[in-house]
């Protein structure tokens, strides 16, 4: 049965890495599952106070997800149009068939962002860029986040499933997890 959870565990972690890429996929939410499946399945060493701080990063990484890329258009001088133009940007990415090799998520809001401010806020073209640039940054930034939970997750299940640690049973993969062990 341990085994089971052990795959499952492994392809919710697969799948919520794709995630913190493509939006719509919830990548947090899916680690959070896994390490669920790891605290009450096998003999992990998952605490419940670690579970509560992880589902409160969680949280943080699905609200932030929404407002840090708002937030740092607005602080790289974007304006609400600015806004508006990298939410429209981001939902037109999911409908408009244009192959962009994945990136979609990236370029759609930051083309958003620019037109926006360019054609409603009437901005400059420099003016506009900053705008989809700040927009570009928040998208990096909350995704660096969802990427620690990733590693955060991974971690813990590798020393949950002894089958997994056995994995990571070579000496590059020993010091990653010794470095972990100490902080």
């Amino acid at each position: 049965m341990s085994t089971l959870f052990l795959i499952l565990a492994i392809l919710l972690v697969a799948v919520g890495i794709v995630g913190c890429l493509v939006p719509g996929l919830p990548g947090s939410p899916l680690f959070l599952v896994a390490l669920l499946f790891a605290r009450f399945c096998a003999e992990a060493p998952i605490s419940n106070m670690e579970l509560i701080v992880f589902t409160v990063f969680v949280v943080l990484t699905f609200v932030a997800d929404f407002f840090v890329p708002l937030l740092t258009t607005k602080v790289f001088g974007g304006s609400k149009a600015g806004m508006w133009g990298s939410v429209v940007g981001l939902i037109a990415g999911f409908f408009i068939p244009i192959p962009t090799f994945g990136l979609g998520v990236i370029i759609y809001p930051f083309i958003g962002a620019v037109l926006g401010e360019k054609l409603i806020a009437n901005k400059t073209t420099k003016e506009s860029f900053k705008s989809g640039f700040g927009n570009l940054v928040g998208f990096i930034l909350t995704t660096l986040f969802k990427l620690a939970l990733a590693v955060w997750s991974i971690y813990k299940l590798a020393i949950s499933f002894p089958s997994v640690g056995e994995l990571f049973d070579n000496s590059f993969f020993k010091g990653i997890l010794e470095w972990f062990k100490l902080s």
